[in-house]
């Protein structure tokens, strides 16, 4: 009896273990797809012209919804296009939270701590671990600090909430490095 338990142990690790990997490689996939097509939607969905933030993202949800239809080709197959159907939320996420269309509106990065895994000896000047979520290479904490983007209503109210503004009007570049 407890032989199985053990092996239900281990087989729920596997699985969870393998999920999150399969999870990392999608949001990679999208990030490259985001990539991509970027100019794409940066041309269809100018943020210089927003109207206001509301009609920025529904441009921006409107030209995704057109770079993922699908329709049949003379052929009789199935043709979609640049971006795939699983890519389009997180696309639409990241790419509506912008400053677009909001006047004093600023990116911000603020720095979130994740979790230094697996290091048999942390702080002894050898990454040996992974950060949680980013699978970089870690020692001690301090090395798995990242940016997180958020959007504030102006530069004053970032940098009194420990941020720095941000590089970029929208949260998919207003971070990177």
């Amino acid at each position: 009896m407890r032989y199985l338990a053990i092996l239900a142990a281990l087989l729920i690790t596997a699985v969870g273990s393998t999920a999150g990997a399969a999870q990392l490689a999608d949001r990679q996939h999208c990030d490259e797809v985001q990539n991509t097509v970027r100019a794409q939607l940066e041309t269809a969905c100018p943020c210089a012209t927003a109207e206001n933030r509301a009609a920025h993202a529904r441009c921006i949800g409107d030209k995704l919804r057109e770079l993922s239809a699908c329709h049949r080709g003379s052929d009789g197959r199935e043709q979609c296009g640049p971006v795939p159907r699983t890519c389009v939320l997180s696309l639409h996420r990241a790419m509506s939270r912008s400053s677009c269309g909001e006047r004093d509106a600023v990116t911000c990065c603020l720095p979130r701590q994740r979790d230094c895994l697996n290091d048999p000896h942390p702080g002894d000047g050898k990454q040996e671990g992974t950060c949680a979520r980013t699978q970089k290479p870690c020692d001690t904490l301090r090395d798995c600090v990242i940016p997180v983007c958020r959007l504030a209503t102006n530069a004053e109210g970032c940098t009194k909430g420990g941020g720095t503004v941000g590089s970029g009007k929208d949260c998919s570049t207003a971070c990177a490095p």
